[in-house]
Formats: C-alpha cells, sequence, structure tokens
C-alpha cells in the first residue's frame, strides 16, 4: 500500500474548550532533581520528550496541529511588530497595538456615498425591504471595518517585508493511505495525488 503527505489546511479561528467532569488531580512536580528541558517523563528510565508527545498528538488530531500551526504564525507577526513599533511607542508612552491602530487608520480612505451606492447595488439580496437610504449606515460600518482589516494587514505585511521575515514553520500534513485498487491517476511518484469517491444512484 502506497502512502503520500499532503498539506492539510483546515479553516482558522476554532477554538479549544475542555470541560473537566472528574475531580482535578494533583499534577506530577516537575521539580524533580532528574527534570531535564524538553523531557515530559521516563519509562523505565529511558526519557520521552515534549517533541515525541507532540509528534503523536498533532499526527492524531489535525485540528489542533492547523490551531497550533496558525497561533505560531499570529505570534510571529507579533513579534514582528513588537520590534518594529516597539522603540517609537515606548517613547510615545503609548502601547504597541495603538501605535499600529494610528498607522492603519492613516492608509484608511474614509468611505463616501458612491461607495456605499456600489455596495448596495451590488448586494440588494442581503437587504431585503430595504431601501439604499435604510441600509446606508450598515453598509458604512461593514466597509469601514474591512477598509481598516486591509490596512492592518497591509502594514503588517510591510513591517514583515522590511523585517526580512522568511516564515520556516512547517505546514500541517496528514499522511493517506492509497490501496492499490483505490481510483486514482497520474504516475505513482507524481508529487500531488488527488483521489476521488463517487457514488452513482
Amino acid at each position: 500500500m502506497a502512502r503520500f503527505r499532503f498539506p492539510f489546511l483546515l479553516r482558522s479561528g476554532l477554538s479549544v474548550v475542555i470541560c473537566a467532569s472528574a475531580p482535578a488531580q494533583t499534577p506530577a512536580r516537575s521539580e524533580s532533581p532528574d527534570a531535564k528541558a524538553g523531557v515530559a517523563a521516563t519509562i523505565g528510565g529511558k526519557p520521552v520528550t515534549t517533541a515525541e508527545l507532540d509528534e503523536k498528538i498533532l499526527k492524531a488530531n489535525m485540528k489542533l496541529a492547523q490551531q497550533l500551526y496558525d497561533a505560531r504564525k499570529a505570534a510571529i507577526d507579533e513579534i514582528v511588530i513588537d520590534r518594529a513599533l516597539g522603540e517609537e511607542a515606548k517613547g510615545r508612552n503609548i502601547t504597541v497595538d495603538q501605535l499600529l491602530k494610528e498607522r492603519a487608520a492613516s492608509k484608511v480612505t474614509p468611505v463616501n456615498d458612491a461607495d456605499v451606492q456600489l455596495f448596495y447595488e451590488g448586494n440588494k439580496g442581503r437587504f431585503p425591504g430595504k431601501t439604499m437610504e435604510q441600509a446606508a449606515p450598515q453598509i458604512k460600518s461593514t466597509l469601514a471595518n474591512q477598509r481598516e482589516s486591509n490596512a492592518r494587514a497591509s502594514l503588517i505585511a510591510e513591517l514583515k517585508t522590511k523585517a526580512d521575515v522568511k516564515l520556516l514553520l512547517d505546514l500541517p500534513r496528514a499522511d493517506v493511505a492509497v490501496a492499490a485498487n483505490d481510483p486514482v491517476k497520474g504516475p505513482a511518484d507524481a508529487k500531488v495525488t488527488i483521489i476521488e469517491f463517487s457514488e452513482f444512484q
């Protein structure tokens, strides 16, 4: 049976909720004199590293793997912003986020009546029973939020370019088993293998 590896992308923005129904147990002491950095446990005296645990957990839970990947990418952005704007923000006695919002706001083009009219004409289905005048406040708010978000993303992209950021994180990947009789097309050594399963009724 052949095995192929594919990038496994999931929608970001998901949250993890942990519920406890059993009484809490006292966690194992990490202050043990035998504790070493990166070692989560020992089995028969042999170490089990956190990297080994992560490999098993993330292979079995692709949603968690994608969440971790997205969180790490977001953290890189935050570090870039802190390093690029930290000194200026400190000198002006404001937070880095306040300075980022100020910089982004300077790039935003105000929403005018023509913008509202164009959006309304192209999205009338979103405003059933409403005239353009009635829908205008909602449209202005939506367009303003979109432009602020785009300006922020553009500014962060500029900061990353200036900082010469090179993303080295590996995309989450899933192993897909392909049996010899599975319906596949193309050579066996193709970089991408597409498998389609269909049911005709």
